[in-house]
């Protein structure tokens, strides 16, 4: 089956797309249907926030497996499939682990660890998905490339939310097991039959050989990946990315502890309706979004993200003065939509500027601290919700939300890319395999 990565951007699309999916399976079940079926219960803000932090906590430890897909890996199946491959395989087997906790719902403990473990393998599949994207993406296709990644990431959000709300309350965890192995099963499958480079193993038992590209790109040692890492994250762009990301998902942490408990405990509505709300205007926004890869790739990343996490801060201020308005359903519903657009904005150009800054020789490290900085944010959001919801009350939470945006859209507006790009093609030999160049 000649199904070549480099050779397609049709396949290069699809795949993307698909195991972006896989990653937003997790974030579906973990941080909306759980959260929302245990406000339902009656569980407390802190727990529930705590809840959310824990089981998040693996996302910021990415950059742990960057360096080890960096200098090892199977060369003769790609540079970083054999570690998708890897990482999905692991996603099945610890769904199917759900199964063997039959009382799981009734011990957030239980529930944590279990979150917990899937997302130490989703995070590793995403470190390997993002640097293979680095690797076979033309800069070209970038904005593009991240409008599809970023719809099959809330796809999978959507889907997971919709479905795994219902499974929880009718077939509880062994019903989880069911439906996380049948759809990492899937997507396992498309790792699977897809190459990066024509010539390359499928399989390891089957012919093929290493692309010399691929061998070219290996760091020889620890040494270099460490120097040519500290080269290029210490430059200004690479710190006011990082710091916009840390920003942009500090703040959601704290939006996703925070509305379960005013929708489902405050205001009185339903999780199952609450999860499957959030998962259908979701998925609404993830369509709007592959419209905006070619916005992006038009006016530029630094306007786009500096806009919409100007236009989140915004929001929240919206919201934090007009609490007398929450009890209208139909007020909720336009929040809701508008949020959901507005994130989908920022998830795209979050992960669009990140790609933009990194060097391919050590890709995958280099994205990984870009995401482990943005996850440490989000866990320490959601703890920081559950450390301040007895001193400050929903709206005030709303209008510090508001200022944290307004600090990131300014970090983004200050983003040199053009500078960075200068900065780093000049660290190498032009033309020596590696160079921060357009690539495809």
């Amino acid at each position: 089956m000649n199904l070549i990565l480099t050779e397609s951007r049709k396949l290069r699309f699809f795949t993307f797309t698909m195991l972006y999916l896989a990653q937003g399976f997790p974030f579906g079940l973990v941080n909306t249907a759980l959260p929302a079926y245990l406000a339902e219960r009656g569980e407390s803000a802190a727990a529930i926030a705590s809840f959310i932090a824990i089981a998040n906590l693996p996302w910021s430890f990415k950059l742990l497996a960057g360096p080890f897909m960096d200098r090892w890996t199977f060369l003769a199946m790609g540079r970083r499939r054999p570690w998708v491959i890897f990482a999905q395989s692991c996603m099945v087997l610890t769904g199917l682990c759900f199964a063997f906790f039959p009382d799981g719902l009734e011990s957030i403990a239980i529930l944590s660890a279990l979150c917990f473990s899937l997302n130490v393998f989703g995070a590793s599949q995403d470190v390997a998905v993002d640097g293979m994207a680095i690797d076979v993406l033309p800069v070209e296709e970038h904005g593009r490339a991240n409008a599809f990644m970023a719809f099959g990431q809330v796809a999978g959000i959507s889907i997971s939310t919709a479905v795994s709300a219902v499974v929880v309350i009718n077939f509880g965890m062994p019903g989880i097991a069911a439906l996380l192995c049948v759809a990492f099963g899937l997507i396992l499958s498309v790792a699977v039959i897809v190459r990066e480079r024509p010539g390359e193993k499928i399989m390891p038992w089957t012919s093929g050989t290493a692309s010399q590209r691929s061998i070219d790109m290996k760091p020889e040692s620890w040494k270099i990946i460490g120097v040519d890492l500290a080269r290029v994250v210490f430059l200004p762009a690479s710190l006011f990315i990082f710091g916009a990301a840390f920003i942009f998902r500090f703040a959601y942490g704290v939006w996703i502890s925070l509305v379960p408990i005013v929708v489902v405990q405050d205001l009185g509505f339903e999780s199952t309706q609450y999860s499957t709300f959030i998962s259908g205007i979701g998925f609404l926004a993830a369509m709007a979004g592959l419209a905006l890869g070619l916005m992006i790739d038009s006016k530029g990343i630094r306007f786009f993200y500096a806009l919409v996490l100007g236009l989140y801060g915004l929001l929240c201020i919206f919201i934090g003065l007009t609490e007398s308005f929450w009890v209208s359903p139909t007020f909720l519903i336009c929040i809701g939509i508008v949020q959901a657009f507005i994130y989908q904005g920022g998830f795209i150009s979050f992960i669009a500027s990140c790609m933009k800054l990194c060097w391919q020789k050590v890709s995958a490290t280099q994205f990984a601290i870009y995401m482990a900085g943005a996850n440490i944010g989000l866990s320490m959001g959601a703890g920081a919700y559950a450390a301040v919801q007895d001193m400050l009350s929903a709206n005030q939470v709303f209008l510090v939300l508001g200022l944290v945006f307004f600090i990131g859209a300014l970090m983004a507006w200050l983003t040199d890319f053009e500078g960075h790009y200068d900065k780093v093609s000049m660290l190498d030999k032009p033309g020596r395999v590696g160079d921060f160049a357009p690539h495809g």
